[in-house]
């Protein structure tokens, strides 16, 4: 069990949600965790569900970087057509 799961309750869907993030299937993580949340009245399985599905979100920096990455290419490749060599 990977270690931040170790303090989440025992659930079984709760468990069947980290086997599948721990198998690398963020897919049924990606699907299944919001909707977890949403059934279930124990606050602390609904805490870790989310967890679960915010841990194979992008990290908010790398798609601000990519968005830079991206207006500079954008920028060097009109630079280079519109200004002779």
């Amino acid at each position: 069990m990977v270690a931040f799961a170790r303090s989440f309750p025992d659930d079984p869907e709760l468990g069947r949600l980290v086997a599948a993030f721990e198998a690398g299937d963020y897919h049924t993580v990606r699907e299944e965790a919001p909707k977890l949340a949403e059934r279930t009245a124990d606050p602390l399985v609904r805490q870790a569900a989310l967890d679960l599905r915010r841990r194979i979100d992008p990290d908010p920096v790398q798609l601000y970087l990519l968005g830079l990455t991206l207006a500079l290419l954008v920028f060097l490749t009109a630079w280079f057509y519109l200004h002779k060599h």
